[in-house]
């Protein structure tokens, strides 16, 4: 079971602390009472933060979302886009929140306002477990080589490759799993992503011989995104997250979802 081997990844307690991405095609929201209503943006492809499983989205994000909804007396409408159109559907009104596993950067927080981060993450690596002494040293070990390096596009792996390698060898995927399974076939020698996403992929093939390097290239901060202006949502979205960090039920919903933080 993922949960059992989970356990083996205890190192990761040291580099992430707890603050208490196949593509859909764009689903288009069907008219809904806003009074009664939250439009949660969400790109089911990136677990354990949001996937899909028997047909149902589930995920950390999603758990967070649905309590997020009781929270604010309104019924939850989860809208699956792919991840590069998240911020244009907020920004269009087409959703009201994005809960998808998204990091907090410069850039986006010139679109969008961003509520408290909920939790710290950073870059890794995934590799094939016969070459983890290889890449030892993270980021630091695909410098200055012709090593297939593998992200996913519009994410802070895409952006950190491209701006901190020259001329790296960047092979870019639409999802997650699809560069995993391109490093399982020796298609790419790396995957670079945000950490819990890569040891919850390194737990699920181990039998395919992958390993995490858990030496981190970033330090970022994971949270939701709100359309610019919207004072009245984002105020509330703060309580909420302030309510579950008080009653230990933030870290409660973070350990159920990825449980090796505190194995």
């Amino acid at each position: 079971m993922i949960r059992t081997s989970l356990v083996r990844l205890l190192p990761l307690l040291l580099a992430l602390i707890i603050l208490s991405g196949g593509c859909q095609p764009a689903a288009v929201p069907d008219a809904v009472d806003p009074a009664s209503s939250l439009r949660v943006g969400i790109s089911a492809h990136a677990p354990p933060f949001a996937f899909r499983q028997g047909g149902e989205i589930t995920g950390l994000e999603p758990a967070f979302a649905r309590k997020l909804g009781d929270h604010l007396g309104k019924t939850v409408q989860f809208v699956e886009i792919p991840w590069g159109q998240q911020i244009e559907y907020l920004t269009t009104g087409k959703t009201d929140i994005i809960m998808s596993g998204m990091t907090i950067t410069e850039a986006r927080s010139t679109l969008v306002d961003f509520s408290l981060p909920y939790l710290r993450s950073g870059q890794i690596l995934l590799v094939r477990m016969e070459d983890r002494r290889r890449f030892a040293t993270g980021l630091e070990s695909l410098m200055n080589t012709n090593y297939r390096i593998g992200t996913v596009a519009d994410t802070v792996s895409d952006f950190l490759i491209t701006t901190a390698i020259n001329d790296a060898n960047e092979i870019v995927f639409k999802t997650s799993q699809e560069a995993v399974d391109a490093l399982i076939n020796n298609e790419i020698d790396a995957f670079v992503y945000d950490a819990p996403i890569v040891c919850y992929y390194a737990a699920r093939h181990q039998n395919d011989k992958l390993a995490p390097v858990l030496t981190m290239a970033t330090e970022e901060y994971i949270a939701w995104a709100l359309r610019k202006g919207d004072t009245e949502l984002l105020t509330k979205v703060n309580e909420f997250l302030d309510s579950l960090k008080n009653e230990g039920k933030l870290q409660e919903e973070i350990q159920y979802w990825i449980p090796y933080l505190y194995r």
